[in-house]
């Protein structure tokens, strides 16, 4: 009987020892190495071939004209519309701001001044195309030449500011492709202040009195008259080396 008592404590004993209450270890994962979210670089745009090779410029007219009618001539600039049939339309005003080399001609090209500009003048007005103008209205430009116009002549003339160059066959062609210029040995050439010369015409701003033209591209004309405006260094740097 105390053996079977023996027997039985002895395997009680055993079950306790395997059955321990050690509390289970968590099994602690090791802590994932965080990998630094990798920041994608800005995709690097290829700016557009900036080289003097790549932009094209496309020469255009050096000057800008406007048909206008005067309706006041203030001590500042001179008031004008481009409508007479609705003068007082604010949208149709446009001023103009002579200056010491404001260049003026009546239509036939006999060169006048500022005074003998007019109410109800009917004018050309030719404003420098590299010219800046400041963005108010209504519109504000520098005049740097103005035709006093004749509606009434029998025989109109006709005129055009640009900067002429000389094209293949040597003939001369304003950098708006406008007219090509047929210059014989009796066309009247004179610098700003009217005095005849003989100045070298490539490669300058010219104002051209002309009549008569063909119905080409550009125009050919034999001039009446052309007035030697000067040198013009932002016009011939846009022209495209060929």
């Amino acid at each position: 009987m105390k053996k079977t008592v023996i027997a039985i404590l002895l395997i009680m004993a055993l079950l306790c020892a395997g059955c321990g209450s050690t509390a289970a270890q968590p099994t602690e994962t090791p802590a994932q190495t965080e990998t630094p979210a990798t920041e994608t670089p800005e995709q690097t745009q290829t700016p557009a071939d900036e080289s003097e090779d790549s932009m094209v410029l496309e020469p255009m007219a050096s000057y800008i004209s406007y048909q206008v009618t005067v309706t006041e001539v203030l001590e500042e600039f001179i008031q004008t519309t481009t409508d007479v049939n609705d003068a007082d339309n604010y949208e149709n005003t446009i001023n103009y701001v002579p200056g010491e080399d404001t260049l003026v001609f009546d239509a036939q090209g006999n060169q006048l001044s500022l005074s003998d500009v007019k109410a109800g003048d009917l004018l050309t007005v030719y404003t420098g195309a590299y010219t800046p103008a400041p963005m108010i209205m209504p519109p504000q430009y520098q005049a740097e030449i103005i035709i006093i116009e004749d509606p009434e002549a029998e025989s109109p003339v006709f005129t055009c500011a640009d900067t002429f160059v000389a094209d293949e066959d040597g003939m001369l062609v304003g950098l708006g492709n406008t007219l090509a210029l047929n210059m014989g040995e009796d066309v009247e050439v004179v610098d700003r202040e009217g005095q005849t010369c003989e100045a070298e015409l490539e490669n300058m701003d010219l104002l051209v009195f002309y009549d008569v033209s063909t119905k080409s591209i550009p125009a050919q004309i034999t001039p009446l008259k052309v007035v030697l405006l000067g040198s013009n260094e932002t016009a011939l740097s846009n022209i495209q080396d060929k």
